[in-house]
């Protein structure tokens, strides 16, 4: 008898605890699921586009694929399912938080050039984007080289992240910028 009470006991304690506290997902009561970095991907998704949208505007941020589904490529909408959102926070958390560019020592006594454009982004202490467009982001060579890189607009395409190809590279946000000059596999700047 008194292990019954004990039981009830343990089992009325259990129900007035939050399941987060218990360990269990509120939908699954009495089901015990490891936690998972994405089970809130849909919200990590909207707090990380406002803060998107708020550093590079709503026209760069482009549309809210939660509320609103993905536009495919034969223009067709469709609803994002888990993947293409947490893709699209992992490339919007990247450009809100580019990684630090290796530091390099240099032994050259003069003056490093400086910057006419955004000097936030690995471009500003990037001896390529310094050499190329003095580390501005919004750099165009009438020649037809665009931003901090001076890509032209077919390697552009070729190298920057999903959803940046056709766009104009200097106005892509820096860190898209940085990033795509990372996805070069080969030295497209030999003379920098």
């Amino acid at each position: 008898m008194r292990k019954r009470i004990a039981v009830i006991a343990a089992g009325i304690a259990t129900l007035g605890a939050p399941a987060v506290a218990q360990g269990i997902p509120s939908e699954a009561p009495g089901h015990f699921v490891p936690y998972d970095e994405n089970a809130h991907y849909e919200g990590r998704y909207l707090d990380v586009r406002q803060q998107y949208v708020k550093r590079f505007g709503l026209e760069e941020a482009g549309r809210n694929i939660v509320r609103d589904g993905y536009r495919a490529d034969d223009g067709s909408v469709h609803p994002a399912g888990r993947s293409k959102i947490v893709a699209s926070t992992r490339t919007m958390d990247a450009a809100l938080h580019p990684a630090a560019a290796a530091s390099t020592t240099t032994t050259s006594t003069a003056a490093s050039p400086t910057s006419t454009g955004y000097a936030g982004g690995a471009a500003s202490s990037s001896s390529t984007a310094q050499c190329e467009s003095g580390g501005s982001y919004t750099a165009v060579n009438p020649a037809g080289y665009y931003g901090a890189y001076q890509f032209d607009q077919q390697t552009w395409d070729a190298y920057a992240p999903s959803g940046y190809q056709g766009v104009n590279p200097a106005s892509a946000p820096p860190a898209i910028q940085d990033q795509a000059a990372a996805n070069v596999p080969y030295d497209a700047w030999p003379s920098c």
